[in-house]
């Protein structure tokens, strides 16, 4: 597609984008109050992940969302100077809510009825930030949530604001949810309608729309293998998270949830499951994070969904396991153009953890530390697998008009991306390739892996060759074409370069030592980043890089990971993780 036709569509876009948040303002402020409740009939049960910690600080005056941190501690919520749009999101969808339910003691009930007046005050006519179907959609949930904690003590005349922002608020959302971002934004839409449905008398037929729109939404957003467009694990998580409050809500009220949504997260459940490591957090890979501490396995949990996609790739990825080791791999295409706007140059990399300490990862997603952090995290070298000639596997759109409005889209990636994987007793292999520097350099990137069966050695072997008279007339012009490996480690793991140069050590928090090894190479340990969203600042790390060059149309490393000597036991964990 031609770049004038891009700009384009591009224009045409921000154009419409503009419209629409026209009349998302003038439905908001025309929203009125219709069949204003007097009290919660049913209270749904509190799904969404409160911390207490985070509670604690908001307290405080300690205010932590975004990525971003501001201390004003005799200060409302509602008065702080916000510094992104992303940090306006959260505190308008009432995410703090959670936190200070987390705390449950009179001074976090006494503060969140105080905010919960507050933007009632200042935003409840339908100004403000805060008035999309899907901010909308995520207060109205949180609310009704916590019912009973924001409602306790508190006067009937204030009781009374409360419900009539509530219908306000519900009438505007079932004028505007079919208008909202297909996917999730417009599944936070309908699941406050939903749970407005469960909790007051009289809502039955918009609790019957919202659950058919909803399992409509679930079956468009995830599909039979339980695998979403933009292969982002976090982001399949949070889609599981949010199908399954509304899934178990309806239950507990008696009601029977829409087959789709059902189907939705019996295929998503086994998928997810595949994508944890040892440590029960998610995998990390294109735009997605670990997520919250205990939110995958709580989610599974509710769920009650069981399954396994053992053997068999899921969203992508392929998972081997021996012992108390797990290996996760990127052996699919990245995301396609029209969804790559965060997805990652990251085809052939894996993420490992031993017993439940991360060990070999990625740098992460940067999106929380500003755009820049977000463009280097995305590039091939943030991985642990293989850069040819400096440049990534797969090219990522500069800053212009047209990513601007789209963002920074993947545009040339690898077009054929294969796997073959066998397994015996005396272990697991894992043979794939692509071809995402073919064009370039007339080279197919093949990476083997093999899993000893008990957990003790995961061996690789990289290659890069010319397999075709076309190709190597390509690779003929890039003559000792420098290539390296990239293995970026954990921040809780010590690594320490012997003194030959040969080998690293590495030890685990659990005093665990494990030693890299390569042949074909230079074994090098640099500074490198783990790009953690719960954390404020990138977290400083080390990464093993191992440089090698291109000889006669070709080139060859291999590489082990050997664990040396088990660690201590670790501590009894006082929970069970799902199947």
């Amino acid at each position: 597609m031609s770049t004038l036709l891009w700009k384009l569509r591009a224009a045409a876009a921000r154009l419409d984008r503009a419209n629409s948040a026209m009349w998302n303002r003038i439905r908001a402020r025309r929203a009125i109050a219709r069949k204003v409740p007097d009290k919660f009939t049913h209270y749904p049960e509190a799904r969404t992940t409160g911390s207490f910690e985070a509670g604690e600080r908001l307290k405080a005056g300690d205010f932590v969302y975004a990525g971003e941190e501001i201390h004003a501690p005799t200060r409302s919520i509602w008065s702080i100077d916000s510094p992104a749009p992303e940090f306006t999101a959260e505190i308008h969808g009432f995410h703090w809510l959670d936190d200070l339910a987390a705390v449950g003691d009179k001074a976090a009930r006494e503060l969140a009825q105080a905010w919960v007046l507050d933007w009632i005050k200042l935003y409840g006519n339908g100004k403000g930030p805060g008035w999309t179907a899907a901010l909308t959609g995520r207060r109205v949930m949180r609310i009704c949530s916590h019912g009973r904690f924001l409602l306790g003590n508190l006067d009937s005349r204030a009781q009374g604001f409360v419900f009539h922002s509530l219908a306000r608020q519900l009438n505007y959302l079932g004028k505007s949810w079919k208008r909202e971002t297909a996917g999730r934004p417009r599944m936070e839409a309908l699941t406050g309608l939903l749970y407005a449905g469960v909790s007051f008398r009289g809502r039955e037929k918009s609790l019957a729309m919202a659950g058919r729109a909803l399992g409509a939404e679930a079956a468009q957003s995830i599909d039979e293998t339980g695998a979403i467009p933009t292969r982002n694990p976090e982001e399949l998580m949070e889609l599981f998270a949010l199908l399954t409050w509304a899934y178990r809500t309806l239950e507990d009220a008696g009601q029977t949830a829409d087959q789709r949504l059902v189907t939705a997260l019996q295929n998503a459940a086994p998928t997810l499951r595949a994508l944890r490591l040892g440590d029960g957090t998610l995998t990390r890979f294109h735009g997605g994070g670990r997520g919250r501490e205990g939110q995958l396995d709580q989610a599974l949990s509710d769920s009650r969904m069981r399954g396994s996609r053992a053997g068999n790739l899921a969203m992508g990825y392929d998972r081997m396991t021996a012992a108390r080791l797990t290996v996760l791999v990127d052996c699919a295409r990245p995301p396609a153009f029209a969804v790559s706007q965060h997805g990652h140059a990251s085809t052939l990399a894996f993420e490992m953890s031993s017993s439940r300490y991360p060990m070999v990862v990625n740098c992460g997603a940067g999106r929380a530390f500003g755009a820049e952090w977000e463009h280097v995290s995305r590039a091939t070298g943030a991985h642990n697998t293989v850069v040819v000639g400096g440049v990534s596997s797969s090219i990522i759109d500069k800053p212009g008009f047209v990513s601007r409005t789209f963002g920074e889209r993947l545009l040339k990636t690898p077009q054929q991306v294969t796997r073959k994987r066998t397994a015996d007793r005396q272990g697991s292999w894992l043979l794939t390739d692509h071809d995402g520097y073919a064009v370039r350099f007339g080279l197919i990137h093949q990476r083997r892996l093999y899993l000893s069966p008990d957990g003790k050695e995961l061996r690789g072997q990289d290659s890069l060759q010319a397999r075709t008279d076309a190709q190597k007339v390509r690779a003929a012009k890039h003559a000792a074409l420098p290539f390296e490996a990239h293995f970026h480690l954990h921040p809780d793991v010590r690594a320490s370069l012997a003194e030959d140069g040969k080998s690293v050590a590495l030890q685990l928090p659990n005093k665990e030592i494990w030693v890299f090894r390569q042949e074909g190479g230079e074994i090098g340990l640099e500074t490198s980043v783990y790009l953690d969203q719960w954390r404020l600042k990138p977290r400083a790390t080390k990464q093993i890089v191992v440089t090698s060059a291109i000889v006669e149309y070709g080139g060859q490393i291999t590489w082990i990971f050997k664990r040396v000597k088990d660690g201590e036991r670790a501590p009894v964990i006082d929970r069970v993780l799902p199947d």
